[in-house]
């Protein structure tokens, strides 16, 4: 991996102006040095042009940012119909960051395709984000949720608020995308 000609920091909070509703002030200060220590390290020119997947080529911003305003909206019917408490903190710092590492997964070709980055080629989807959230001092309830958030991950998520991410980055993909996922019907047998 190496850095591009110098570019200018990402605006973060333009992007995503979710992150001002996360409370604590020291997960919106991290999550802006992840975005940025992502950014200033991949070959990207802008933002924009950095799409879901090199097999999905509508842009990421646009799905971040869906996933995002889901997920609050999920945790606004959970906690107004089955009083459930949904921190919100924990599920919009992990939906901020759980695709940031995408930026340095993949990367464009001189032909202007996508391809996998020696990260990507390397390490499973969403690794790299969570050992830079690690590393930056995420709590482990984030870092979980970053880590477990894709069907590429070897676990599915502990949390309600992991399970929220998961299923609406899920649904958002159908949207963009295709649905991915089949249903299959296994019988149980019980002595």
């Amino acid at each position: 991996m190496y850095k591009t000609k110098m570019k200018p920091d990402l605006n973060v909070n333009e992007l995503f102006p979710e992150i001002m509703q996360i409370k604590n002030e020291e997960y919106r200060k991290l999550i802006d040095t992840i975005w940025q220590e992502l950014w200033h390290t991949s070959n990207w020119v802008d933002i924009n042009d950095l799409p879901i997947s090199p097999k999905i080529t509508y842009p990421h911003i646009p799905h971040n940012r869906a996933v995002v305003q889901m997920a609050i909206h999920v945790a606004d019917v959970f906690e107004s119909i089955h009083n459930v408490t949904v921190n919100r903190d924990i599920l919009i710092a992990a939906a901020l960051l759980q695709d940031a590492s995408k930026l340095v997964e993949f990367g464009p070709t001189e032909d202007g395709k996508v391809e996998y980055t020696k990260i990507g080629s390397t390490y499973p989807h969403a690794f790299w984000g969570t050992y830079l959230a690690i590393k930056f001092g995420l709590p482990d309830e984030i870092c979980e949720i970053i880590l477990d958030h894709t069907p590429d991950s070897a676990r599915f998520p502990k949390s309600m608020e992991g399970k929220i991410l998961y299923y609406v980055d899920q649904l958002d993909v159908i949207a963009t995308y295709k649905d991915r996922w089949k249903k299959e019907t296994t019988v149980h047998l019980y002595k």
